[in-house]
């Protein structure tokens, strides 16, 4: 089989049936399946999916596993040759994933491939991007990114400075649209797990180039991304923002522990505490043009290491009684969409093969 197409869906409904309804062009003429990872979905999505779509595979997670470990369950049954990983909030082009293919034939140091992928009125997104460091955070909490974009040096992070015009190997593409090597998954693995929703893209093609492969851009296909609208992202509800953003914060801290250490990890949290507490304060005293939205994040970030902060008591005595041989697991740092939930066996439910 030449490809597998894998879509993680969690009440994503209102954007699932576009996505879903842009394939068949872009699978026409390939020996392909897709399979439809869900996290437990009530929206109906998966009732529309069976009736519109019944060649499509369906692998039922009962809950929300997160995005990282629904990928690992479909790639576990996945045959492809090669495997994309595909947002649901994504329209994708006619020859899509034919371009990707041949650009992993053509390359074959390349390991991975991302594509151009563009708002609904055809503005390029920056999908193609540099390792975030403390540098490229700092730069970015100044200003200097935004003031600077052309530079090499302060637009790094985001390759500002580059149109995004021509195919090269780069750091990392979005994960919206990722197509690998399915024989990578013997030497690197699948994507780790504790990366609940973000940077789990980052750490893998990290993983993939220290397995000695190259990470590939091509401009030469484009999909339509429709970011922010998936769930949670998408929900305006503070107590739902400070929970993306845990589980935001939570990876952001694993990635940089695993590449830089613990110490490197502590500084950049420290910069962004210290960062969104001087632009609060600066916004009190000064004024700002920065969007209502903005200055709230600001504030339910600090909220949120407030309560962390709260958490750690709790924690050290729990890692005492561990020492001591007692049962206790209270950690610093919780993932708030697991607490209190088991992890549930996945069903895959019988579909006719995808043509």
């Amino acid at each position: 089989m030449q490809l597998s197409v894998i879509i993680v869906n969690f009440n994503n409904d209102r954007v699932l049936r576009g996505c879903l309804q842009s394939l068949p062009p872009a699978l026409e003429g390939l020996d392909v399946e897709v399979i439809l990872s869900d996290n437990g979905s009530s929206d109906g999505s998966l009732q529309w999916t069976r009736e519109k779509f019944p060649e499509i595979q369906i692998l039922e997670n009962g809950d929300n596993i997160g995005f990282a470990e629904a990928n690992n369950r479909a790639l576990a049954i996945a045959h492809g040759r090669y495997i994309l990983l595909l947002n649901p909030d994504t329209i994708v082009r006619p020859e899509s994933f034919r371009t990707m293919i041949e650009l992993l034939d053509r390359e074959t140091s390349a390991g991975a491939v991302g594509c151009k992928l563009v708002e609904t009125n055809g503005d390029r997104q920056i999908s193609a991007r540099s390792y975030p460091t403390l540098t490229t955070y700092l730069y970015h909490f100044l200003g200097l990114e935004d003031r600077f974009p052309r530079s090499p040096r302060f637009g790094r992070f985001h390759m500002s400075y580059w149109e995004g015009d021509d195919a090269r190997p780069v750091d990392w593409v979005c994960g919206a649209s990722l197509m690998i090597r399915r024989e990578l998954l013997d030497s690197v693995g699948g994507i780790d797990p504790y990366f609940f929703l973000t940077y789990d893209e980052v750490d893998w093609c990290h993983r993939i180039q220290d397995a000695g492969h190259e990470i590939w851009y091509t401009p030469d296909t484009e999909i339509t991304h429709l970011v922010g609208q998936s769930d949670p992202q998408s929900n305006p509800n503070p107590d739902s923002k400070i929970k993306y953003m845990t589980v935001e914060r939570n990876s952001r801290v694993h990635y940089f522990i695993r590449h830089h250490g613990r110490f490197y990890a502590t500084l950049v949290e420290a910069l962004h505490i210290a960062s969104n507490a001087a632009l609060l304060l600066k916004a009190r005293v000064f004024g700002t043009n920065q969007s209502t939205e903005t200055m709230l994040e600001r504030r339910l970030f600090l909220k949120l290491y407030w309560r962390t902060a709260m958490r750690i008591p709790r924690a050290g005595l729990s890692a005492l009684l561990r020492r001591f041989g007692r049962d206790a697991n209270y950690a610093i740092l919780s993932n708030p969409y697991l607490e209190g939930q088991e992890p549930m066996p996945a069903q895959v439910s019988p579909q006719s093969p995808s043509k």
